[in-house]
Parts: C-alpha cells; sequence; structure tokens
C-alpha cells in the first residue's frame, strides 16, 4: 500500500501552480461567507403617517360602546368601545371570537338618534343589527358621519380592567405599576381565570422601546393554570410588533419543542382588550423562571427566604470589585449580605448572558467574568455572597476551560465536566438558524441545579426572545478572528461569530475605553473552534432540527402557513388597529420582511428559513461525513486517495461523491495539500 502512495506523490510533481490552486468546483463558490457590508440600522419607523385630511375625525356621537360579547359568562368586562382609524378615517369595532352578532347591546350617547345603514338604532337595547354587515355607513340625525367596519376574532380573548391610570398611562411611562382585575376566555367562552391582577409592568428592552403597542408583565395573586399551560403566578404578554408576521417566538417555540429542548415555554394568542379598548393581537407566555412546570430546579431563593427573618430585597446590596452596582467590570460581582445560607448551595441558579450596558440596571444580582462576560443572576435574584461566590466560580472554571488550547483548565477539568453539550449545542442550534441578532448576547439562559438532584452542569434553555430573528434586523457582528457574520444575508454563519458583548473591532470594551482586557468572541464562537463541536452540532441540525425546518417551509400546506392561518382573523384586526404590514411604510426596521398582508409577510419569513435551511444543509452537511471518505464507501483509505489523485488531474469519469470529506485543510478547496494530507495520514506521518 506505500509503493502505491509514493507512485501517487510522483504523479503530482507534474502538476501545474495553477492546477495546486484550483477551486474544488462552483458548488463551492456558494458555499464561501458572504462578503457584502450591512448597514446596522440606527433608527426606527414606529409611526406610520395617518391620513392628512380626516373628514369624520369630530362627529356628534360621544361614545359608542358595544357589550354582552361573551354571552356565557356573567361579567362586567366584556365589552369594547368603537375605535378611529386615522389611516382609513373609519371607525371599527373589534369583537372577540365569544361575541353572538344576533346579540350585542350597544350604547351611544350623542345628540340625535344614531342610525347604521338607515337603521336606527336603540342604545341600551340588545340587537342583531351588526349581524347583518360588516361594514355600515353612520348617520346621525341624518348627517354623514362616515363608515363603521365590523370585524371578529378566532381566538381566547383577555378583558383588562384596570385601577390606575390605564394602559395608556403605562404606555407612557413605563416605570409604573397597574392593578386590577382580568377575565380570560378561551375561544369557546370557556373561562381560564376570573379575579385579580395583583401587577401590571412593563416588559423587554427594545421590543418595549420600538413598539407603539406595548407588551407586559402580568403577575396573579395567586397562581393559575392559564389555556393548558401549567399553574404559575407570573406571565408574559408578548406584542410582537417589531415582527410583522407575530409568529417568530411562536415557531421558534415549535422548533425547539421538536428538537426535544429542556424547559421551552409555552405559548398561546389572544386578543387583548383594556377598559374597554380593543390592543390587538398578543402572545401570552409562560415567564422564563424557577418553576415546577417552567425552569425544573431547586429553588435556592425559597430555601434562603425560610432560613431569614426578613424579605431577602431588604438586606443591602454590597459589590466587590467594583466602584459601584452599576460599573460593568471583569472579575467583579453584587450580592445581596443575606445573613443565612442552605446547607447546600450548589443549585439551582438560573443564569442569563447579560450585555455589558444592560448589566449595571437589569442585573440585581451577577457577576462578570475575567474575560467580560456578563452574567445576571435571575434566580435566585437575590442572592446571598456564598451563593454568588459559588456560581462565579463554578461559570468561571467552565469558561477558563472553553478557552483553554485543549479544553481542560487548570483543574484539569474539561468544559465538557462543567457543561451539558448537547444544551448548548440546540441552544447554539437555535441562535445560528434564526439569525437571533441578540444570539449568546442577551436572553441567552443557562441553569445549574443542586448537585444533589441534578447532574452538577449548566444547561443552556430555555431559548427566549425571537421577533428581531429570522432577517427582521440588518445588522452584522464581528468577532477577534476577524470572522464577520451578517443577519440579513441567509448564507453565511452568523452565531457562531459572536463577540462578547462589549467588545469592538480594536479588541475594546466599549464600557470604559481602552485597556479592558474582554476578550472579541464568545463562549459558542471559541466552541465552534473544535471539530468535535463542529460536528456535534452538524448532526444534531440534520437529526433534530432539519425535519421541523422542512414541514414549516416545504410542501403543500405547509406549517408556516398553517401557523399563520391559525391567527389569521385576529392578525388581520390587530393590522387595522396597528398597521403592522402592508410593505416598507410600516416596516418598524428591516422594509423587506413587511409584506403587503398578513399571509405576505409569513411567506418573506419562510422563504427566508427555507433558504437560510438549504445553506446550512449544504455547509453542514461535509461535517457528517467520514473524514477523506471522498468515495462515500464507508472507510478512509487508498482508494479515496486513488480517487481524488484523479479528480485533481481531471482523469476522464473521475468524481466525487462527498467531495467535502476531502477538503482535509478546512479552506473550502480541493487541492494537492489536501492530497498531501491524506497522504500522510494514510502513512501514517503527523
Amino acid at each position: 500500500m506505500k509503493k502505491r502512495i509514493r507512485q501517487l506523490i510522483l504523479l503530482t510533481a507534474a502538476f501545474t501552480s495553477a492546477m495546486l490552486l484550483t477551486p474544488f468546483s462552483s458548488q463551492a463558490a456558494s458555499l464561501l461567507p458572504s462578503d457584502r457590508a450591512m448597514e446596522l440600522i440606527g433608527t426606527a419607523n414606529t409611526a406610520p403617517a395617518a391620513k392628512a385630511d380626516l373628514k369624520y375625525s369630530e362627529i356628534p356621537v360621544k361614545s359608542f360602546r358595544v357589550s354582552n360579547l361573551s354571552p356565557d359568562v356573567t361579567t362586567a368586562l366584556d365589552y369594547t368601545d368603537w375605535w378611529f382609524s386615522e389611516w382609513e378615517d373609519c371607525r371599527y369595532v373589534f369583537l372577540p371570537a365569544t361575541a353572538d352578532r344576533e346579540k350585542l347591546v350597544i350604547n351611544y350617547s350623542g345628540g340625535d338618534t344614531l342610525s347604521l345603514n338607515g337603521k336606527p338604532v336603540e342604545s341600551g337595547k340588545e340587537t342583531s343589527i351588526l349581524s347583518e354587515a360588516d361594514t355600515f355607513e353612520v348617520s346621525v340625525g341624518g348627517k354623514d358621519c362616515g363608515t363603521l367596519k365590523i370585524m371578529q376574532s378566532n381566538l381566547g380573548c383577555i378583558y383588562l380592567s384596570t385601577s390606575k391610570g390605564g394602559l395608556d398611562a403605562l404606555d407612557n411611562n413605563r416605570y409604573l405599576t397597574e392593578t386590577g382585575s382580568v377575565l380570560m376566555l378561551n375561544s369557546d367562552g370557556g373561562t381560564e381565570y376570573s379575579g385579580g391582577i395583583e401587577k401590571l409592568t412593563a416588559h423587554g428592552n427594545s421590543s418595549w422601546d420600538y413598539s407603539r403597542k406595548k407588551p407586559y408583565n402580568l403577575k396573579l395573586p395567586k397562581k393559575a393554570d392559564l389555556y393548558g399551560m401549567g399553574k404559575a403566578k407570573k406571565w408574559v404578554l408578548l406584542s410582537n410588533y417589531i415582527d410583522h408576521t407575530m409568529l417568530r417566538n411562536k415557531l421558534t417555540e415549535d422548533m425547539c419543542k421538536t428538537a426535544g429542548m429542556e424547559c421551552v415555554m409555552d405559548s398561546v394568542f389572544v386578543d387583548l382588550y383594556a377598559d374597554g379598548s380593543y390592543r390587538g393581537t398578543y402572545q401570552l407566555s409562560e415567564k422564563v423562571q424557577i418553576q415546577k412546570k417552567r425552569v425544573n430546579i431547586r429553588d435556592l431563593e425559597e430555601e434562603t427566604e425560610k432560613l431569614n427573618s426578613h424579605d431577602l430585597d431588604e438586606y443591602p446590596q454590597k459589590v466587590s470589585g467594583a466602584k459601584n452596582a452599576e460599573e460593568y467590570m471583569e472579575n467583579s460581582y453584587k450580592y445581596f449580605d443575606i445573613p443565612n445560607d442552605p446547607d447546600d448551595i450548589t443549585g439551582g441558579y438560573l443564569l442569563q448572558f447579560q450585555q455589558w450596558n444592560r448589566y449595571g440596571t437589569k442585573c440585581v444580582s451577577g457577576f462578570v467574568t475575567s474575560r467580560g462576560q456578563a452574567v445576571d443572576i435571575d434566580g435566585p435574584k437575590y442572592a446571598s455572597k456564598a451563593q454568588v461566590e459559588y456560581i462565579r466560580s463554578f461559570v468561571q472554571d467552565a469558561e477558563d476551560a472553553v478557552y483553554s488550547e485543549n479544553g481542560f483548565n487548570s483543574k484539569g477539568k474539561h468544559f465538557s465536566d462543567y457543561i451539558d453539550m448537547d444544551s448548548l449545542v440546540k441552544a447554539y442550534l437555535v441562535q445560528e438558524i434564526s439569525k437571533n441578532i441578540d444570539a449568546t448576547s442577551s436572553s441567552f439562559y443557562l441553569w445549574k441545579d443542586s448537585d444533589k438532584t441534578g447532574d452538577g452542569k449548566l444547561h443552556f434553555s430555555p431559548a427566549w426572545d425571537f421577533d428581531l430573528a429570522y432577517c427582521n434586523f440588518a445588522t452584522s457582528r464581528r468577532n477577534s478572528d476577524g470572522k464577520t457574520g451578517y443577519s440579513a444575508s441567509y448564507n453565511n454563519l452568523f452565531a457562531a461569530y459572536f463577540p462578547i458583548h462589549g467588545y469592538d473591532d480594536g479588541g475594546i470594551s466599549s464600557s470604559s475605553g481602552s485597556g479592558r482586557p474582554t476578550v472579541g468572541i464568545s463562549w459558542v464562537g471559541q466552541l465552534y473552534k473544535n471539530e468535535d463541536f463542529v460536528n456535534q452540532a452538524a448532526k444534531t441540525y440534520f437529526s433534530d432540527f432539519k425535519p421541523y425546518l422542512d414541514s414549516l417551509t416545504k410542501g403543500e400546506n405547509t406549517y408556516m402557513q398553517q401557523l399563520a392561518e391559525n391567527i389569521l382573523p385576529s392578525a388581520e384586526m390587530n393590522n387595522a388597529r396597528w398597521h403592522m404590514y402592508g410593505g416598507a411604510p410600516y416596516a418598524v426596521f428591516t422594509a423587506t420582511t413587511s409584506g403587503a398582508s398578513f399571509t405576505d409577510s409569513a411567506r418573506l419569513v419562510s422563504e427566508f428559513i427555507g433558504k437560510r435551511s438549504d445553506w446550512l444543509s449544504s455547509y453542514w452537511e461535509p461535517c457528517t461525513y467520514l473524514r477523506g471518505d471522498v468515495n462515500a464507501d464507508g472507510i478512509f483509505s487508498i482508494a479515496d486517495a486513488v480517487s481524488l489523485k484523479n479528480w485533481l488531474l481531471a482523469m476522464p469519469d473521475s468524481q466525487l461523491e462527498h467531495w467535502q470529506a476531502g477538503d482535509l485543510c478546512k479552506d473550502d478547496r480541493l487541492d494537492i495539500y489536501d492530497f498531501c494530507i491524506m497522504k500522510n495520514e494514510l502513512l501514517g506521518k503527523s
């Protein structure tokens, strides 16, 4: 065998220098990373212009309220006021799925009798008039008062009654807190919850700042099982205003479930009404928190509370390694001076990788690693010094192993001793597939259970916050290796090229000027240099993610179409209220993601995901091949060297079944250098 290889080596001496650099094929050219620059968008279109000439904005009707919207429930909350659209110069009544249009009650006030399509309406009486048409001409005392349009949803609904300034006041001041009562119904009219609201507050960062339709956190006075998602007090009402399909978070949730990820947060779509005002389509979601039905690990905060006489947030906050709790500084941490700890402080901990500029204000307890990764301790939110020092040390040891040359830290432990690699690979794939612009820098959750009840490792889940993913925001991320990913291009890696947030191209943290040790590549980016990690990601992609992506985008009646059709009536109502699609004028960030209609917007997302999936399949397919097995016979042998030699010499009928398996230089080319490596490996040379 060695003699035959030597003969092959002699053949290569006749190669010209041009042949030495021959690219493997035109197919390979399509796999090269895109070099097209993407511009970071700094402003958003959050308020589409209304019509300048409004003929019907002022009419002699002071109020128009429709009630008895949920006739199967005894409640005073089921009503809505008509709404004036400045875009269309008309009025709307938005009805929930539970409304029987034959048995509605209309109350109005004004100077004269109001008529719809010429028929007088008796205020305060049950009427079937709204069942007669979807569009009515409104007149008062014979005077033309414009058009009234009726729309009806197909989803369950939530009625809020606030006790303070209402949602408009909260929308204008994110630091306010509302209380009140709430009624939640399913689409059949059955009651999911009826009772008080302990707290209603603002939710999110960019999703709040750039949304006219605001998202909220909802806290109930006691645990309740809402829409079959399990009992809990804390919930989130996602507005999805930035996402023109409102489906990006939902399809990601379904993808995570299909891939078998841990701790996937459930959600349902509902119509939201507040104090008679229709607010649009919302996604009621479980909140990421330590709890049996959510992140099911030991509640260390609850155990700590039992051992101390005061509420944990009443103890003083302290800082080590930084000037104050607001400063982002490597190797610093902040905690609460809590006197008593449980005997076991090894878990559970719910953590989140955080952006450096949010660390000071968003992280109550937390720490910054030696390489600049800010970590928010979401649970226990009020952590003691011993607890923070324990989890900080554990994460630092894991990071040291990740960034070492051989994967082992100074204690002789491998990064896989600290990290559940299956969960991290899946967490990475979700970010990479979706091209989430936050990727590993924010809303990137991980947790560790107690060593007594868990495996003693960091698990990366749940996936969260994808409204700016799937080509919904054009930006780029560049790490210290010079690798750049573009969020709006389907044919390049993105999450693998993320830096730790706070790094810029000069290797300088944006937080405090020059001289900072913040590294320019994230944990995932560092691990992506490891061939075993890449191969595991590729295999997991094909086994656990690709089938779902195919169902989402390929064939007749795709799953993406089904997702859109499931909420279409509600989405049409939502758009009449908020104008979230219709092309570039209505786009918040990226004009190309807003379609002419709701289904058109969903189609654009589906097309992007389809292209993304096809590209990732081509890109990662070589990682599933046996190294060097270019003839695809399942073994790496002299036959592969012969096949590669014949292909390089352009011999007649020469072909490579798995040409990617022969790129041993990992430079996206097949040439004599790959052949030489193949020869040396077959000869047993280093």
